[in-house]
């Protein structure tokens, strides 16, 4: 989950979910930037688990025998492969530059 995290907080995509927040955002919560990007950060991050856990379902539904071990796996590095266009913003934030 602190990869999806990660990933809701540094990928490019925030930016194209926070510039459609008036198609999410709800009228009656105050429009502020800090707050929209915050939540752009957590749908994105829900997103990022949600689309890795279709391969880890699949696997699920289709093994003989499935393992919680390798469900998981497979969760986590389609966790890791969505974060990966994150990568460069948290290697900046990570040098401070």
């Amino acid at each position: 989950m602190a990869v999806a995290i990660v990933n809701g907080i540094f990928s490019p995509w925030v930016l194209m979910v926070f510039l459609f927040y008036p198609v999410w955002y709800p009228g009656w919560a105050p429009p502020l930037s800090q707050i929209v990007y915050m939540a752009s950060a957590l749908i994105l991050s829900t997103v990022t688990i949600m689309l890795a856990g279709v391969p880890a379902a699949l696997y699920e539904r289709w093994s003989a025998q499935p393992s919680s071990i390798v469900v998981s796996s497979i969760w986590l590095a389609g966790t890791v492969l969505l974060t990966l266009p994150a990568l460069p913003n948290v290697m900046r934030a990570l040098s401070g530059g």
